[in-house]
């Protein structure tokens, strides 16, 4: 009876682990303040992210030029949808 019980554990816990997240606090990079707007002269680099597995949203990530900080640019706001529908034109 034992063993049946210690195989039965092994099973509810094999699915239990297997729905849980990868990581508590999730992979996405934007939390927090959202910018409404940048100086495009200041950004040396954009990063656009589809949402997945790990993150439900999408994010855009502004690298700037002088001390290489990132921010993220919010997508609801026109700078932002304006940037990300210009990446989308430039992967098809």
């Amino acid at each position: 009876m034992k063993p049946f019980l210690a195989i039965l554990c092994l099973f509810l816990c094999a699915a239990l682990i297997q729905g849980m997240p990868t990581s508590s606090r999730g992979r996405c990079l934007c939390r927090g303040r959202l910018l409404s707007g940048v100086n495009m002269g200041n950004v040396a680099e954009l990063e656009y992210h589809r949402p997945g597995p790990s993150c439900d949203v999408e994010e855009l990530i502004v690298c700037f030029k002088r001390n290489g900080n990132r921010a993220c640019l919010d997508l609801n706001k026109p700078q932002g949808r304006a940037i990300k529908e210009a990446i989308m034109r430039k992967k098809k």
